[in-house]
């Protein structure tokens, strides 16, 4: 239920405002009316494609850079490699007239807004005409052997997203918000192509006018050239300007140069850490997706969490972004997990697994992946490319990822210690500093009070809870259905490495999108006072900041509060689904908002206002420079942050910062979004922004119709909410 104040706030704004901002009211009308993909079918001809599958054609007809429909072939031939390090066919790597023709054309090229309709015609024509080739070279590049169910989600979610879409550029044509039409960068993740790039990155920026580049990868680039080479052919046949897409087979000083021409085009790429920080490095304009150490949790080692850590840990031999790392499990010994691994499934080829119906199996000595043990792993006997560590201790910060390789640590917790506070608090500790994608919690006699002890004080994306008969795996999410998935980064150092946490199912163009300063002076003007916000409204100067704080307030007014996911309908498990905002973690880890001796109340506003309407306050302290006396003035006048504000010299709020264990730290630079905006009158989308601050995303319950799993989560102080 919505406060009066809040209630009374959303009847001052127009519904409009909250379009396609995650849980708003207009977010949760994306999702129904799925379609059902033919996964017989698709399976099927999987299959026989590659069965005929040539492997030289990948040789003759060589990936080259593309632009404007045409093809550049000048550039100089180098080897491609699939996922395992074997040579698959080639590359001509651009020269430097082909880089510079590639550059010129982003410099030139003016698209139109809207090319909706043939867009998605020519998605439709993909989908229903070419899966099979889309999974068959995925499965011959990168080895995977379950492409069919990614394209079997594809469908649906493209539809949710596009939807999503629909509602952006309304919000563009009214003048309310103004989307960055500069190219998107696309950054292909290995994996899950046909989906987040080929879809998400790709389909929906080029229908709404923001041309896509898909940059060439060191590995597995062939597939996503073959998709490329696809979409450029039904472009003409649907009468997409060319000019939207373009294939640059680059090396990464070219990519650099093309940065450097362009820094407002957005780079969108799904990858680990390592990755994503050097690509911020080199491009402040980063949308980043990153791993983390899945990690699943049960009271007691029985034969079905053997399997669960087993299936999860193995899917597309550790090919997954959702493959289990880590596993907390009461009295785990050494013999569990040579018994773990005994039975590990074995295939040889891609079109086998598709024949059998398999997705977590290693691939056998025909063509292995790379496997190199690392110190104080053991190898298991009857497989020598699965390996695993047993400790009382949970694993050191920031464990190798072991990409494709798999590697699971089990921390051996003592029966009669799980589920106890201390217990629950240093895993919890743990998932907040390592930041997993993935929480699997399995009970035990149906009681889920551990459970809902970990979502409470951790801030991952997805979790999922599990009973017996009925278990939870890392690698179960559906975004379609409100299994809300995104992969961020540790949140304190979240702009290290990305400029948004990407969100699925979101719109992508929005990430590269800000409001009209003349919308926000609209609201800020028409609105006038707004409950809640009395004594927090008076002291903003800029008409902008105001109006923005008065979307985003009305924007929280609506959103907050926990929704219902709905799998029914979808061909799916039909889980029990639960979405929304969530305050950070209830762990006793504070939010410090740094004010120096020159910040104003305009720059800190934006920042504050989520907080300070919500249940998360209490998480927030702010750390002002003694010598801001005006702006130390303004918030001791306010009543909601008293005991919050603290006097800081620098020296002190470095060592706080040394010495405290605390959730995120927001510089001066950074408050109100400036270090991604450099404006302090030009603001994201509100459910960018307050993704910044806060952990959003779903919790689940493996089971259909789960009422009592639905009522115990739901009450759960952790679901963002308005403060009375």
């Amino acid at each position: 239920m919505l406060s009066r104040a809040a209630s009374r706030c959303l009847n001052k704004l127009p519904r409009h405002v909250r379009c396609y901002n995650f849980a708003s009211t207009e977010y949760k009308s994306c999702f129904g009316g799925l379609p059902i993909a033919d996964g017989v079918k698709l399976r099927r001809e999987a299959i026989a494609y590659l069965d005929t599958f040539d492997p030289e054609s990948w040789f003759v007809d060589p990936v080259t850079s593309m632009v404007n429909g045409n093809y550049l072939t000048n550039g100089n031939p180098v080897p491609t490699l699939d996922a395992f390090e074997r040579e698959n066919g080639v590359i001509n790597m651009a020269t430097t007239d082909e880089v510079d023709e590639i550059i010129k054309h982003i410099q030139n090229f003016k698209p139109k807004r809207d090319y909706r309709d043939s867009v998605r015609a020519l998605e439709t024509d993909i989908f229903d005409n070419y899966s099979a080739e889309l999974i068959g070279n995925q499965a011959a590049d990168f080895r995977k052997q379950d492409g069919v169910t990614e394209i079997e989600e594809s469908v649906q979610a493209n539809l949710v997203e596009r939807r999503m879409n629909d509602l952006l550029l309304q919000d563009e044509d009214a003048g309310r918000v103004k989307i960055c039409r500069a190219p998107a960068y696309v950054g292909c993740v290995s994996n899950f192509s046909n989906f987040l790039d080929l879809s998400r990155k790709v389909l929906r920026n080029i229908e709404l006018g923001v041309p896509a580049i898909v940059l060439s990868r060191s590995n597995t680039t062939q597939h996503m050239f073959r998709w490329t080479q696809l979409l450029v052919m039904l472009m003409e046949k649907h009468g997409v300007d060319p000019g939207l897409l373009t294939y640059a087979a680059f090396s990464i000083k070219d990519i650099h140069r093309m940065f450097d021409v362009c820094r407002e085009g957005a780079m969108y790429i799904t990858c680990s850490r390592a990755v994503a920080s050097s690509v911020r490095e080199a491009h402040g304009n980063v949308m980043s997706s990153t791993g983390g150490p899945n990690t699943l949790v049960a009271a007691a080692m029985t034969d079905e969490i053997r399997d669960a850590i087993q299936l999860s840990a193995m899917i597309e031999n550790s090919g997954q972004c959702t493959a289990l790392r880590h596993a907390c499990i009461a009295g785990a010994t050494d013999a569990d997990m040579e018994l773990m691994f005994n039975d590990a499934p074995v295939v040889t080829t891609p079109q086998d697994a598709l024949r059998n119906g398999a997705f977590a199996g290693v691939f056998d000595e025909t063509h292995p992946a790379p496997f190199n043990l690392v110190e104080g792993y053991t190898s298991h006997p009857l497989h020598d490319n699965i390996a695993y560590r047993l400790g009382e201790q949970l694993p050191t910060d920031g464990i190798e990822e072991q990409w494709r390789q798999v590697y699971v640590d089990v921390t051996s917790v003592e029966p009669e210690k799980f589920g106890t506070d201390e217990q629950i608090e240093s895993l919890s500790s743990w998932l907040v500093r390592n930041q997993p994608i993935t929480l699997a919690m399995n009970t035990e006699n149906a009681d889920m009070s551990y459970a809902r002890k970990l979502f409470e004080q951790t801030g991952q994306v997805v979790y999922t809870v599990g009973f017996e008969g009925e278990v939870a795996l890392t690698c179960q999410a559906r975004p379609q259905e409100g299994e809300v998935f995104g992969e961020f980064p540790v949140r304190r150092d979240l702009a290290k490495y990305t400029r948004y946490p990407v969100v699925v199912p979101s719109a992508t163009p929005a990430y590269n999108c800000h409001y009209e300063e003349k919308y926000l002076k609209k609201i800020d003007k028409k609105t006038g006072d707004v409950a809640g916000l009395e004594e927090f409204l008076p002291y903003i100067k800029s008409s902008v900041v105001r109006g923005f704080c008065i979307l985003l307030h009305g924007y929280l007014a609506d959103a907050c509060g926990v929704n219902r996911g709905d799998g029914k309908n979808t061909g799916g498990p039909d889980r029990t689904i639960l979405y929304g905002l969530q305050r950070p973690p209830m762990n006793g880890q504070d939010t410090i908002l740094r004010c120096d001796a020159h910040t104003s109340f305009d720059e800190l506003a934006p920042t504050l206002l989520p907080f300070y309407v919500t249940n998360a306050l209490p998480a927030v302290r702010i750390s002002c420079d003694p010598n801001n006396t005006e702006l130390l003035s303004q918030l001791k006048k306010m009543s909601g942050l008293q005991r919050k504000v603290d006097e800081q010299t620098e020296a002190e709020f470095s060592s706080l910062c040394d010495d405290a264990e605390l959730y995120n730290v927001v510089l001066p630079h950074a408050l109100a979004d400036n270090n991604n905006t450099a404006s302090l009158e030009q603001f994201p989308m509100v459910g960018q922004f307050v993704s910044l601050y806060f952990p959003l995303g779903h919790v689940k319950s493996t089971r259909r119709d789960d009422e009592d799993f639905a009522k115990y989560f739901s009450e759960s102080k952790k679901w963002l909410k308005m403060r009375a």
